[in-house]
């Protein structure tokens, strides 16, 4: 915070309303959300949620992380941009703020597929950020809709034919990225896109691979990613996918005290180097998509995707301390939509199940010894659910009841040390209730009761803190309740979205690490706590080349009731998550090729631990990046540069809740800068 504060954005905003009254004002209800199941507009909907469509603006930027895309949402929290063992983690009103890897208490989708495995937790490792073409947010409690796991949606569209600028003649475009830039990076992309209006198909494939700001961080991934969309008939369209990802080094750098960060922030964690610790993935995934509309009144879409991912991960500890698991998951879902009138009904199920097999073995200096575990793990879902959207002249209502039966098992067959099996049965009910009122197309006013629950994922499970095998049996599943309250809407050009909301949790998984297994991340309940927050979103564009936007999120979120070890935390604030959060951005594009824009994240200090004894300083990120499109007979080339963190601030890029010995801290890069071309013939 040294060099601007949010009270400078805001006034700079205030005047930018002035210089750009003479901007036409735009019209509202045209920005569809699918994620809520229901098709509707984003001012209708009773409901936070935020769409980002992805311009040339994204394509220049380092897509290393999805962080790039997801910090200036107002409500939603990214950390660990740069730790790839880790892969980053996305906190929406502090769901899956507690994830010691990977997404926890979000539910991801991609394409219309769930990436979430039915326990709750999923990867962004085999998604490529060259392909996005839009996210959709849904914030808060979601479980009416996805069932577990759903503290918030993160609904991503990959690119369709129709997203490129199609040669008339060959029917077909291509794309070519090649950029380089700190600390070794190189990303390598290729894009082709070829058919017709009958069936179409975007090829892609992608290396990268940098040396990591710190030392033993380096990380080599190539991806590969096809699409399909045929039209059957005029009522009937499939939709294809098959992607692959193979990511054979990731390694990790650990957390370090704040003595080690000061005295040299680049530096691995000891005990990492020694143990040799980081990761290696190899993921497949192949689905299909069909829709079908029977007539104007009603839709039939299906789904069904098979998944394979092999890891093996080696983690600073001896004991146990390597884990090679084979997960196979696959999944199938139907839903049925009927329109009438101003009213839409649409009834469907889901259905996942997901099958690990988990070994461990003793971690000797980064070879593999003997094995200390060894056991199956099944975790099979079925969700059936009722979604209602209605019109009413000025009002929209809509209501969701989801039942979800969860039925989890563990077989031990690593015998030596006793059987451990055993199996979980675990059901929930989840309604949701929205309300919202347009006065005018200037202003929508809503309101919603919702609710979630999360269990446990099996990795989380199958951590004892007592070192045994099997599954935890003392863990609950979280269980949440929220109500918001907004208004949005265009006034004079200047998009608005503001929200107030509550909620109330249950039994919150809590991470923490013991001294016998440290950096092993182990998971209790918390009592409850109370999330109130606060998020504006504004958008204004200033002229016809410049366009600008503002956001804002309070997160006051405190244990109401949680007791450990003796010690009552109750009126502590949740660790892992900043009190306030800022970003302003500036956008500039013109006619004759030249693109740049201008960000700037205010992040305010958050908590390393429950008992809120260690404050992690706030920072400000700045980021900027330009580039200029030129064309050469049918080709068109973009260099382009872009320079993050231009401030040159330390900071800490991932907070290690609850880390044993202080270890809380994992720096990150100072300035970086980045540059390449993108090639589109």
């Amino acid at each position: 915070m040294k060099h601007f504060t949010p009270f400078f954005f805001l006034l700079f905003f205030c005047f930018s309303l002035g210089y750009g009254q003479a901007i036409p004002p735009q019209q509202i209800d045209t920005i569809t959300i699918s994620a809520a199941r229901i098709e509707s507009t984003q001012n209708k909907l009773p409901k936070a949620v935020s769409k980002i469509q992805f311009t040339p603006i994204d394509d220049i930027k380092p897509q290393q992380s999805i962080q790039e895309s997801l910090q200036s949402v107002a409500g939603v929290f990214v950390q660990n941009a740069t730790n790839f063992a880790q892969d980053a983690r996305i906190s929406i009103r502090g769901f899956g703020s507690r994830a010691a890897f990977g997404l926890r208490g979000i539910k991801l989708i991609v394409d219309g597929f769930p990436e979430t495995t039915p326990d709750g937790q999923g990867q962004l490792d085999n998604l490529n950020l060259g392909i996005i073409d839009q996210i959709e947010i849904l914030k808060g409690s979601s479980s009416s809709l996805y069932g577990n796991a759903s503290g918030g949606v993160v609904d991503i569209q990959t690119l369709s034919f129709d997203s490129f600028d199609i040669d008339s003649i060959s029917q077909s475009a291509m794309k070519a990225k090649i950029a380089i830039g700190a600390f070794g990076f190189q990303n390598y992309q290729a894009t082709a896109a070829l058919g017709d209006s009958i069936a179409s198909y975007i090829f892609h494939g992608n290396y990268i691979t940098s040396d990591g700001y710190r030392a033993n961080s380096d990380y080599q991934q190539i991806n590969t990613n096809f699409k399909g969309e045929f039209k059957l008939n005029d009522n009937a369209k499939l939709t294809a996918i098959v992607n692959y990802a193979d990511a054979p080094e990731a390694n990790d750098a650990g957390g370090l005290t704040l003595d080690e960060v000061n005295e040299d922030r680049r530096q691995a964690r000891s005990r990492n180097t020694d143990f040799k610790s980081g990761e290696s993935v190899s993921q497949f995934k192949a689905g299909t998509h069909l829709e079908w509309n029977n007539s104007k009144s009603t839709t039939v879409n299906g789904y069904a995707f098979y998944s394979n991912r092999k890891f093996l991960g080696l983690l600073p500890f001896e004991s146990g301390g390597i884990v090679d698991l084979n997960r196979n998951y696959l999944g199938q879902g139907t839903n049925l939509t009927y329109r009438k009138s101003n009213n839409t009904l649409q009834a469907g199920y889901d259905f996942g199940y997901q099958n690990d097999d988990r070994k461990r073995f003793n971690n000797l200096q980064g070879e593999r010894g003997e094995q200390s575990l060894g056991q199956k793990e099944q975790f099979t879902n079925i969700g059936f659910y009722l979604l209602d959207h209605l019109t009413y002249r000025n009002w929209f209502f809509n209501a969701g009841l989801r039942y979800d039966y969860n039925l989890l098992r563990a077989d031990d067959y690593f015998l030596e040390n006793g059987d451990d099996s055993g199996s979980i049965n675990l059901a929930s009910w989840n309604p949701s209730v929205g309300v919202s009122y347009a006065f005018a197309k200037a202003i929508t006013l809503y309101t919603n009761f919702s609710t979630s629950f999360e269990t446990p994922v099996l990795s989380e499970l199958s951590a004892r803190p007592d070192g045994s095998d099997g599954f935890n049996d003392n863990l609950k599943p979280q269980t949440a309740t929220t109500i918001e309250l907004g208004a949005k809407g265009v006034m004079n050009a200047l998009r608005y979205d503001i929200t107030l909301f509550s909620s109330s949790t249950e039994d919150d998984l809590v991470p923490f690490e013991v001294e016998q297994f440290p950096e092993r991340t182990f998971y209790r309940n918390a009592g409850s706590t109370i999330r109130n927050g606060l998020e504006v979103a504004l958008e204004y564009p200033l002229t016809k080349s410049f366009s600008s936007s503002l956001t804002y999120t309070l997160s006051d979120f405190q244990y109401d009731n949680f007791v450990t070890d003796g010690t009552n935390f109750k009126g502590k604030f949740l660790p892992g998550i900043p009190k306030h959060k800022t970003t302003f951005g500036v956008n500039y594009t013109d006619k004759s090729g030249f693109n740049a824009s201008l960000n700037s994240y205010l992040v305010g200090e958050q908590y390393a631990d429950d008992a809120n004894e260690t404050r992690v300083d706030g920072y400000e990120f700045i980021s900027f990046d330009a580039s200029y499109q030129m064309h050469l007979r049918t080709a068109q080339i973009k260099p382009y540069v872009s320079v993050q963190n231009v401030l040159n601030q330390e900071y800490t890029d991932n907070v290690r809740i609850n880390a044993f010995g202080g270890r809380y801290y994992e720096p990150a890069p100072t300035i970086a800068v980045y540059a390449g071309v993108i090639l589109m013939f």
